[in-house]
Parts: C-alpha cells; sequence; structure tokens
C-alpha cells in the first residue's frame, strides 16, 4: 500500500474546479473501461461456448427421437400394406372378411402407435440450454453492475 500523496495530481479540487495534472484518473478511467469490456468479450465467448456444447447434446436427442418417429411411419405404411393384404387374405379363411381386416387394422394401429408414442416421449426430453440461459442472466447482472459501478466512478472523478 502506497503513503497517501498530499499533491492534487490533476483532476478537481475540493470545490469542483479543474486542477491541472498528469491525467491519471483519465487513464485510470479508460483502462477500467477497457477491462470492462475485455471481460465482456471473454464472457460472451465463453457463453457460446457453453450454448454450443448444450445445443449438441439437445439436437442428438432430436436426431434419435426424431429416427424413432419415421421408422415407426415407414413401418405403419410399407410393411402395414404389405402383411395386412396376407393377415386379412388368411383370417378370412375362418372368419368373415371385415372381422379380418378389423383385427388386422387394430393390430397394426396399436404397434404403429407404440413406436410413434416412443418416438414422442423421446423427443419430449429435449430442453432448452438452460445452464446458458442462467449464466447469461447472471452476466448481464454483473455487466449492468459493474458498468453502474464504472459510471459512478466517473461521475465522482468527472
Amino acid at each position: 500500500m502506497q503513503p497517501y500523496d498530499t499533491r492534487n495530481q490533476g483532476g478537481y479540487d475540493y470545490e469542483g474546479r479543474t486542477v491541472p495534472g498528469d491525467g491519471t484518473s483519465e487513464r485510470a478511467f479508460g483502462s477500467l473501461v477497457g477491462e470492462f469490456f475485455d471481460q465482456g468479450k471473454r464472457l460472451i465467448r465463453a457463453e457460446v461456448a457453453l450454448a454450443k456444447t448444450e445445443l449438441r447434446q439437445e439436437v442428438t436427442k432430436v436426431k434419435a427421437g426424431s429416427a424413432l418417429v419415421g421408422a415407426g411411419g415407414v413401418l405403419l405404411f410399407i410393411g402395414g400394406i404389405a402383411f395386412m393384404l396376407f393377415a386379412c387374405a388368411a383370417l378370412a379363411t375362418v372368419l368373415p372378411w371385415w372381422a379380418a381386416t378389423l383385427i388386422v387394422t387394430v393390430a397394426f394401429l396399436a404397434i404403429g402407435g407404440g413406436i410413434t408414442y416412443a418416438g414422442i416421449k423421446r423427443m419430449k426430453e429435449i430442453h432448452a440450454p438452460n445452464k446458458t440461459i442462467q449464466t447469461l442472466k447472471e452476466d448481464g447482472q454483473w455487466a449492468s453492475k459493474t458498468f453502474q459501478s464504472v459510471k459512478s466512478q466517473m461521475h465522482g472523478h468527472a
């Protein structure tokens, strides 16, 4: 800690008049503002990296859920048509045609619905990048407080 220097080094006297000096308070303010913006840049870069990581994880979930929904749809359509014709013909040998087609249709709807439900359930596991949102809120509060502090120091020296 340096001893208090009683010499006025520029700025303002006790009555608010400008006093010539070496400009150290202006340089200190400039370095504070520069440091504030540098920290802000680093913070933004870190937040972007965090958001990318979280979004990559969520995209992976979307891909998996979409694949299940797509697979369920394809099975419902292609396999359903081919096998439905076969099953209806086979059941029609022991049941009336309308009963055979009803049984086969209900079975395929149940299987396809189950697969589609599994895909939708997996897709519901997708979440917003909550960590990033929370840290962005905290960063905004930090930036606001820091800027207010710099501003008050500027008014205190101005």
